[in-house]
């Protein structure tokens, strides 16, 4: 009896042993999945306080090519008025030249006048080949008609000779406006192409930061993937330690399993698949703008060779029969404003505010948007968690 006392206490603390050993193998693989979440959460939060700079980066790169976009515009169309005013200067140069051989034509007239009223009026009385023209004839009433012809051949040579140099006075005032014009159409276009400069400047500037904080936010999801894979690894094990503790406690029924938070094992986390957009059947607004994926971004560009982000949208929407203004500013006015969570695709996404927008894109849905991202880049497409536009508008 003794004896069969003994073997049954040699068992239940064998036992015993044994289920303190199964329980302390779980506790450390649960404080090791708890260690790497909490590795994971403090990652996660750096990892989101770096997209919200790298957010803010592109918000300033993209503001910067708006403002160079239009500086580009605006140099084209003052080089378009230059033109425009050298045509005028040299039309008007013409005129004026041509007005300076109508009074020379006029002069010789009136020199021809002189000569055909001198052979008529005979022997010079006064020195004056008018006065001489009426003093010699042969009657009362012959004097009077010459007299009105004098008077009347004076009377047109004056007129004539006062038309013709208003209107040269006309031509040289309005060749001096338009020298004048050019000359301050030049100087615009030089401050433009001085501020365009001191821009592009800036945004090398901003670029730079932006490819620092890009390239930590690129460093943490190596990170967050490795202790994805840590985790895991880590759940796998604690799932086969808790396993492996239920098959014995299924073998020796008599000792009854524990049970608390610290035996049980941390959940297999779910995974989450994202869905890429296809862009397929979304709209001729979005499909226009996906063919020219690949297309490089050029400043006030809105032809297939080169598109900044307005003119991007400007060509895709023209190509649907679409009519938009040209600028980022302008197209943020157009249609009604709809929130971020209500898009759909073939909406337009801006960054800025309506009237001021420095940034647009097509929404191709899924979360994603197609634009001509900045100078240096192509067409493509962006998630909105890494670049959110700030408010969308639905034509």
């Amino acid at each position: 009896m003794k004896k069969v006392s003994r073997l049954m206490f040699s068992a239940l603390a064998f036992l015993t042993i044994g289920s303190t050993m199964a329980v302390s193998i779980g506790a450390v693989s649960a404080d090791e999945v708890a260690d790497t979440k909490a590795s994971m959460t403090n990652l996660s939060a750096e990892n989101s306080a770096l997209l919200a700079k790298l957010n803010a980066a592109q918000d300033k790169v993209a503001s910067i090519d708006s403002q160079v976009s239009n500086k580009t515009v605006a140099i084209d169309d003052a080089q378009k008025n230059i033109a425009s005013t050298d045509k005028e200067i040299t039309e008007v140069a013409q005129k004026i030249v041509k007005v300076q051989a109508e009074v020379q034509s006029r002069k010789a007239v009136l020199k021809e006048q002189v000569i055909a009223l001198q052979k008529r009026a005979g022997d010079s009385v006064s020195g004056n080949v008018y006065v001489d023209f009426i003093v010699n004839s042969d009657s009362f009433s012959d004097m009077v008609s010459r007299a009105s012809v004098v008077g009347k051949l004076n009377q047109a040579n004056k007129e004539a000779m006062d038309a013709v140099a208003n209107s040269e006075s006309k031509l040289a005032t309005l060749k001096q406006e338009q020298v004048t014009k050019k000359a301050n159409l030049v100087n615009t276009k030089a401050q433009l192409e001085k501020d365009q400069a001191q821009l592009t400047s800036l945004k090398a500037d901003a670029e730079n930061e932006q490819a620092s904080f890009q390239q930590e936010v690129d460093g943490h999801k190596t990170q967050l993937a490795s202790l994805q894979s840590q985790l895991d690894a880590q759940t796998a094990a604690a799932v086969e330690a808790a396993k492996k503790e239920t098959e014995k406690a299924t073998i020796a029924p008599t000792v009854a399993p524990k049970t608390g938070s610290d035996n049980t094992p941390a959940p297999t986390p779910a995974k989450t698949t994202t869905v890429a957009p296809s862009g397929a059947n979304t709209g001729s607004l979005v499909g226009n703008a996906l063919q020219f994926i690949g297309t490089p971004y050029a400043w006030g560009g809105a032809q297939p060779g080169g598109f900044d982000c307005s003119g991007l949208v400007w060509y895709a929407a023209k190509m649907a029969g679409i009519s938009l203004p040209r600028t980022s500013q302008e197209q943020s006015t157009v249609g009604t404003k709809v929130s971020l969570s209500e898009l759909q695709p073939g909406d337009l996404v801006f960054w800025g505010g309506v009237g001021s927008a420095h940034h647009v894109g097509i929404y191709i849905g899924g979360g994603s948007y197609v634009h001509a991202p900045t100078e240096g880049q192509n067409v493509t497409t962006m998630s909105m968690q890494y670049y959110k536009p700030d408010f969308g508008r639905r034509l």
